[in-house]
């Protein structure tokens, strides 16, 4: 019997967790009344900057893109973003990293994590590395050099192209059946929690 629930217990919760990304995107994002920019150089200047992260650490903090976040127009799609700052000297290499987190503490069938993009630039906002990719589509590891000393900016935001779409599969386990565990696939989310930082891979 539960081999025979399982698949339909995996196309309920992608099916809900789905609807619910796409009402998200529509009420709370394309509805929002926050800021919202057009250009990154704009971006940048309607939001504050944090200090990015110079490596993991124990206790990362887990940064909240939320409804409350300004906006910027990426293709045809908004996303709610976070802006960091971080200092670089001509030459030097770094390696940009981002995890997602997944929802509500991944409690339940119907799971979610924001997909994120990542977006390097200069002072001005100009871009210095874009479409940085990573081992999946909820992480991003992206090393490169700068061209120039000064300060630059991590720009990260919803990628909303697909709301709900399947961006990864974990192995959830089922109570009441000991060492039995269900594949659920997990849906982009306009909002989440990441965690950010840059590491200098040259420097000791």
């Amino acid at each position: 019997m539960l081999k025979c629930l399982l698949p339909l217990v995996v196309v309920l919760s992608l099916t809900g967790c789905s609807s619910n990304s796409q009402s998200q995107y529509t009420d709370q994002v394309q509805s929002s009344n926050t800021p919202i920019a057009h250009s990154f150089q704009e971006a940048i200047r309607q939001s504050p900057a944090t200090p990015l992260p110079i490596n993991r650490g124990l206790f990362p903090v887990r940064w909240e893109i939320s409804p409350a976040e300004p906006r910027i127009v990426m293709g045809t799609q908004q996303g709610n973003y976070r802006l960091f700052n971080f200092r670089l000297l001509k030459g030097q290499t770094y390696v940009i990293n981002v995890s997602s987190m997944c929802n509500n503490m991944c409690v339940g069938f119907a799971k979610s994590a924001l997909k994120p993009k990542a977006v390097v630039l200069d002072a001005q906002g100009n871009i210095v590395a874009d479409n940085l990719v990573g081992p999946n589509a909820l992480a991003i590891e992206s090393s490169g050099v700068a061209p120039a000393d000064g300060t630059y900016f991590l720009l990260i935001a919803a990628d909303n192209r697909a709301p709900g779409e399947q961006v990864s599969i974990i192995n959830t386990p089922i109570a009441g059946y000991p060492g039995v565990n269900m594949p659920i696939g997990m849906s982009s989310a306009p909002f989440g929690k990441v965690i950010a930082y840059v590491e200098f891979p040259n420097e000791p």
